[in-house]
């Protein structure tokens, strides 16, 4: 059993300095804490707001109450793919690679791909080891390591968090959507469920300082991850580590059976679709973690697909380039049908 770290704050900048960066990683402003990172927008395009405070007047921003402010609204339950256990082992399928490579034909920039069918096997990758910067991917790890740490007993959902002013002023937008502002206390339960849906980073930062990013790591490790890391200011992953995260989260590696659901449900419910999603027939069930930046656009997702569930890994070096990953999305599903490729 691992003790929870001391907190290790993430600093993100605000988007409008995203905007202006060159392709190179901007320094950081603000205050500093040591280790950290720099983490990006989860996805170029706003989030419809559900059931929450949030109005799109901007005369009407959320105000701070120095209480506890309730976002049990933001999840429900939502239906996700069954995998089997074990996975089928995987057997390299030509004509699978053939139809991701021939999604990708023509594209600028750098892609990573791997799918595999968890049914039968059937698998191909593309740069499975070439690293990116992670983005918002980094908060899949951390929640197979809040499950973990909450089955353990080491921390508590009901926990009450503080957003202090640290923490509020790297809010890239969710806060409007959430209806909150500096000031405000949340569960540390409904901070995850935020971290996962609208892919809170702020929210992530309180979830991360409770859990640790050294044990983060050290779970990474164990799934078999090699490369990513959330204790440095580069935050690598690769396609193969993510596919190892990914496949922790299906099969509920280290957790129990009910947290297990509850990861994957949460991952259904993202609201941010233009990637993977956008390339599968409505209706779908899937689980994914999308991940984006000025030089990152990701998707990472087990989807039922007609043949079986699959597990689709995307990455790119792309300024939230969303279509190449639908395209691919489309491609493999297509593939799985026996669908003729457009």
């Amino acid at each position: 059993m691992r003790p929870p770290a001391a907190l290790s704050l993430l600093l993100v900048l605000p988007l409008a300095l995203a905007a202006c960066s060159s392709g190179g990683e901007p320094a950081p402003t603000g205050p500093t804490a040591t280790p950290f990172v720099i983490l990006g927008s989860p996805d170029g395009s706003s989030p419809s707001p559900g059931a929450g405070t949030a109005t799109d007047d901007p005369t009407m921003t959320p105000q701070p109450t120095g209480e506890l402010v309730s976002l049990d609204w933001l999840a429900g339950s939502a239906a996700f793919p069954a995998v089997p256990s074990p996975f089928a082992a995987p057997v390299a399928d030509p004509d699978l690679l053939a139809a991701v490579e021939g999604a990708l034909d023509g594209l600028d920039g750098g892609f990573s791909v791997i799918v595999h069918n968890l049914a039968d096997g059937r698998y191909a990758a593309i740069n499975p080891n070439t690293a990116y910067y992670a983005a918002s991917l980094f908060k899949a790890p951390v929640l197979i390591e809040t499950y973990r740490q909450h089955d353990l007993g080491i921390i508590d959902f009901s926990t009450e968090l503080t957003i202090d002013e640290e923490v509020a002023q790297y809010d890239l937008g969710t806060f409007e959507y959430l209806g909150l502002a500096e000031g405000d206390i949340v569960l540390l339960g409904e901070a995850v469920e935020a971290m996962v849906v609208v892919s809170d980073t702020a929210l992530a930062n309180l979830v991360l300082g409770e859990v640790g990013s050294g044990n983060v790591d050290a779970t990474l490790g164990e799934i078999g991850a090699t490369t990513m890391s959330v204790s440095t200011r580069d935050l690598p992953t690769t396609a193969a580590d993510m596919y190892a995260v990914l496949s922790a989260i299906a099969t509920g590696d280290g957790v129990s059976e009910g947290s297990r659901q509850e990861m994957l449900s949460l991952m259904a419910q993202e609201w941010f679709y233009s990637g993977v999603v956008a390339g599968i027939p409505a209706g779908t069930p899937f689980a994914h973690k999308t991940g984006s930046f000025t030089d990152a656009t990701h998707d990472v997702a087990v989807v039922e697909g007609p043949e079986g569930p699959y597990i689709i890994v995307v990455l790119s070096d792309g300024s939230y380039q969303w279509e190449p990953i639908a395209g691919v999305s489309d491609a493999v599903w297509r593939h799985f049908a026996g669908e003729p490729e457009d």
